[in-house]
């Protein structure tokens, strides 16, 4: 009997061993969005943001969502190539001055230098993390 429940008792503990690794798989939260999602929620965050800090009125609100479409075009048509990527978009920002009004210009150049300085700060040569060895 003392047996019995011995071998019964470690063939339950056995099982709870081997199953142990699958529990966490299991339990991984599912991705709240596909990576590009986030890349167009991005791009609708700072469209939202030009919209507030600029007071575009509703014309230029639709002028800017058809230049972000076609620099968003010339950007996956380029994809992989430096040189062209970095052309689509200095050319989407000229277009977005260009519909802009002289003082909607000013603002918008205060606006631009603050987002790149925010990422040339935080990493390096070849995309390593400044201070990192």
């Amino acid at each position: 009997m003392k047996s019995t429940v011995k071998l019964v008792f470690a063939l339950v503990t056995l099982g709870l061993v081997a199953a142990a690794p699958l529990a966490p798989a299991a339990e991984k939260p599912a991705k709240t969005a596909p990576a590009g999602k986030r890349g167009k929620d991005a791009v609708d965050e700072h469209a939202k943001m030009l919209t507030e800090k600029l007071k575009l009125t509703a014309e230029q609100q639709e002028k800017l969502a058809t230049i972000r479409k076609e620099q968003a075009a010339g950007m996956k048509a380029n994809r992989g190539d430096r040189a062209k990527l970095a052309e689509a978009a200095k050319t989407g920002r000229e277009q977005v001055r260009a519909m802009l009004t002289p003082e909607q210009q000013t603002t918008f150049e205060s606006i631009k230098p603050e987002g790149r300085e925010g990422r040339e700060g935080k990493k390096g040569k070849k995309g390593k993390k400044e201070g990192a060895s």
